[in-house]
C-alpha cells in the first residue's frame, strides 16, 4: 500500500521541480504586474473555475489580511459563484462588466481543460480594457488564447487536476508574498 502514496509524492516533487525551472520568469512578471496595479490604485479581481475557486478566494483573503506580517489591506476582491446546477456561465463576466474599469487587473485560475466561466470573465475584462494574469495548466484549452501582449500567463506544467490545484495554492501564496516584499521592503529586514 505504500507504493501508491510514494508515487503521489514523487509526482508532486517532479511537478515542483519542473515548476521551479519553468515558472520563475512568469511568476516575477505577474508579481510586477500585480504590484504595479496595486501601487496605481487599481482594483484587483480574482476568480477560479471549479476546484480553483477555493484558491481564488484564498488569494483574496490573504491579500486583504496579510500573509507574512500585519499590513494595510490590498484591494483584491474574489468574484462570487456557488457553482450550483443553475449557476450560469456568465456569472463572473457579469460581475466584471458591473465593476471593472480600464487598467484594473483580473487574476484567473484554471485547474482543468475547460473553463467557460473564466473565459467569459476574461472576455468581459478585455472589453473593459483590463489586464489579466492567468494561472493555467497544460490541459487548459480556453484561457491561454485570450491573453493579450500585456497580460501574463503562469502555466503549471501538469495535466493532473490534483497537482494543478496544489500548485495554484502555492502560486497565489507566492504572488501575495512578492507583493508584500515589494510594497513593504522594510518588513523583510525585520
Amino acid at each position: 500500500m505504500e507504493e501508491p502514496v510514494k508515487a503521489i509524492f514523487t509526482e508532486c516533487i517532479q511537478t515542483q521541480i519542473a515548476s521551479a525551472d519553468l515558472l520563475q520568469e512568469p511568476l516575477l512578471n505577474a508579481g510586477e504586474l500585480l504590484v504595479d496595479s496595486l501601487l496605481r490604485g487599481q482594483k484587483v479581481y480574482c476568480c477560479g473555475e471549479s476546484m480553483a475557486h477555493a484558491s481564488a478566494r484564498h488569494f483574496s483573503h490573504i491579500m486583504l489580511t496579510g500573509l507574512q506580517f500585519d499590513r494595510p489591506p490590498f484591494p483584491v476582491n474574489a468574484l462570487h459563484a456557488d457553482f450550483g446546477a443553475n449557476e450560469h456561465e456568465a456569472i463572473f463576466a457579469q460581475q466584471i462588466l458591473a465593476v471593472g474599469q480600464p487598467n484594473d487587473l483580473l487574476i484567473v485560475l484554471s485547474a482543468g481543460a475547460r473553463a467557460p466561466r473564466i473565459s467569459r470573465a476574461m472576455e468581459a475584462a478585455l472589453s473593459r480594457g483590463m489586464l489579466i494574469i492567468a494561472l493555467t495548466n497544460d490541459a487548459d484549452q480556453d484561457v491561454a488564447g485570450l491573453l493579450g501582449p500585456d497580460d501574463v500567463e503562469i502555466r503549471i506544467p501538469s495535466r493532473n487536476a490534483a497537482r494543478v490545484s496544489e500548485h495554484l495554492l502555492q502560486l497565489v501564496n507566492m504572488l501575495c508574498s512578492l507583493a508584500e516584499q515589494q510594497i513593504f521592503p522594510q518588513e523583510d529586514d525585520a
